[in-house]
């Protein structure tokens, strides 16, 4: 468990580091009509790694169609080794207590709400840190929300 909170960190600064690569773009407007197909509109690949929503998915708001398509595109096109960074991230941050994960939350959003200059800069002394200093960091809040060590 303590391994985890380093990286699920190291994977919430990559996240938040390069929007163009490593977040998806912003998915279709709210308010905005948009087309989202219908299940069996959807080619047999889509279907298969989509399958969790099948009962749902002509029920679903297009929006919310549009929206998990848009996702699912992303993650076609992440390299094999972030995929793996993902996974590893989201099984880490299932291991973590509800209140761990809750920082994580103010954390990520605290992150997402600094200038592109500022994560960066956060992400260098991140990167300079031994685990020891990043746990306490952590411990602290996390990039964000606590100065840093």
């Amino acid at each position: 468990m303590k391994r985890a909170w380093p990286l699920l960190l190291a994977l919430l600064l990559a996240l938040v580091a390069s929007p163009s690569q490593a977040r998806p773009a912003p998915g279709p407007a709210a308010g905005v009509a948009v087309h989202a197909p219908k299940w069996a509109e959807l080619d047999p690949r889509q279907q298969a790694d989509l399958a969790k929503f099948e009962a749902n998915w002509d029920r679903m708001p297009p929006a919310r169609r549009a929206k998990i398509l848009h996702r699912w595109r992303h993650w076609q096109r992440l390299p094999p080794e972030q995929r793996a960074a993902v996974r590893e991230g989201r099984r880490n941050f299932r291991e973590l207590s509800p209140r761990q994960r809750e920082h994580m939350r103010e954390s990520w959003r605290a992150l997402r709400g600094l200038p592109p200059r500022e994560q960066e800069r956060l992400r260098a002394i991140w990167r300079g840190l031994t685990p020891e200093q990043r746990r306490e960091w952590l411990r602290r809040g996390g990039p964000g929300v606590a100065a840093p060590p």
